[in-house]
């Protein structure tokens, strides 16, 4: 999510914060930074320009941290540090309004020395930035992103209902509370119709802990579904700085050159797939597998290095090829790119 909201910035040429609400964002009355300090940065990120600011980009990660703990305000005995506080804190920076902002460091900057000439017989001496700015929040894009770890099992509560009868549905036993699946009107032995949380609606959000005002406030609601093997072999192998390109290089350093099947690079994107993370995945992945050739190989008299898919699959050690075995280094990777049975996307 912050990879696509970076190139909305970039391409728009629009001033964008990211922010993380924990351990980021406390009430204004603890000790921490209150959610003025949002529009401070997004100023900060503009040069200290308002009128740039008011038409950025607030993006609030890791929102679900600051939903309410308990569904019962009053029953919650510990101090709401960063819960529902903090949404009441939020709400009318959200619906639009005249924030004033304490521009710090808007005055670090000094004036120049040389006074400005107008005209003929009068000088101005340029005067330092003010210490207060007021940004208009009504063009301000928030977007605002978390995991919402435990949401599909408040929208299974309110989607599948148990009934009586041979072809009624069953209610969700422990056994099927970690699956995607919904099932509104067939028994468990259908197939999965679709992902849960494409099924969240603002209801399940004030159930989840945040307050009714807050959610109102947010117009759009969306879930993004998760990287398919194929989308995990894009970010391996084309994205800039990827991975593959990053090993490549450190090994070129020492002089060797290390190349990876596609059966081989199919595999990490399946367990990356099952593991489950996302793209982040993809680096232990790789940790765990060029292990043994980043200690073995630098200082060798080794020169070409071949990962293929049972080299993944821990079946056996990586190839090592020394200085003037090229084309048997070569005719080996060839062969391992005829047998390769293809990516399932």
């Amino acid at each position: 999510m912050n990879y696509a909201v970076s190139n909305v910035d970039h391409r728009q040429d629009v001033s964008m914060l990211h922010l993380s609400t924990w351990p980021g964002i406390n009430n204004p009355s603890d000790v921490g930074d209150d959610v003025d300090m949002c529009l401070q940065r997004l100023l900060q990120a503009a040069n200290w320009d308002p009128y740039r600011a008011s038409m950025g980009i607030v993006y609030i990660d890791e929102v679900d941290k600051i939903a309410r703990k308990s569904s019962h305000p009053g029953m919650d005995s510990s101090r709401d540090v960063g819960g529902e506080g903090v949404q009441q804190s939020l709400l009318r920076m959200m619906e639009g309004a005249m924030m004033t902002v304490q521009a710090k460091g808007a005055a670090a900057e000094a004036p120049p020395t040389s006074d400005v000439l107008t005209r003929p017989g009068q000088r101005v001496t340029p005067q330092a930035r003010p210490d207060v700015v007021t940004i208009d929040t009504s063009n301000v894009l928030f977007i605002l992103s978390g995991a919402f770890v435990g949401l599909d099992s408040v929208i299974r509560k309110r989607v599948v209902k148990g009934s009586m009868g041979f072809t009624a549905p069953l209610a969700p036993s422990a056994s099927r509370e970690n699956s995607n699946t919904v099932t509104p009107f067939f028994t468990p032995n259908s197939n999965p119709l679709s992902n849960m949380l494409d099924l969240v609606e603002p209801a399940d959000l004030v159930a989840y802990g945040f307050i009714p005002e807050f959610i109102s406030r947010l117009p759009s609601l969306t879930t993004l579904a998760p990287l398919t093997p194929g989308d995990l072999r894009r970010v391996l192998t084309e994205v800039k700085g990827s991975l593959i390109s990053q090993y490549t290089a450190l090994f070129g350093y020492s002089g060797v050159e290390i190349r990876f099947s596609g059966g081989a690079l199919d595999e990490i994107c399946r367990k990356a797939a099952e593991r489950g993370g996302g793209a982040r995945g993809l680096r232990s992945i790789m940790e765990h597998l060029l292990l043994e050739p980043m200690y073995e190989v630098p200082g060798s008299n080794i020169r070409h290095v071949l990962v293929t898919a049972a080299v993944v699959k821990g079946i056996s050690p990586p190839f090592y090829w020394q200085k003037g075995e090229g084309a048997a280094f070569w005719a080996a990777w060839a062969e391992e790119e005829e047998k390769r049975p293809g990516l399932e996307i």
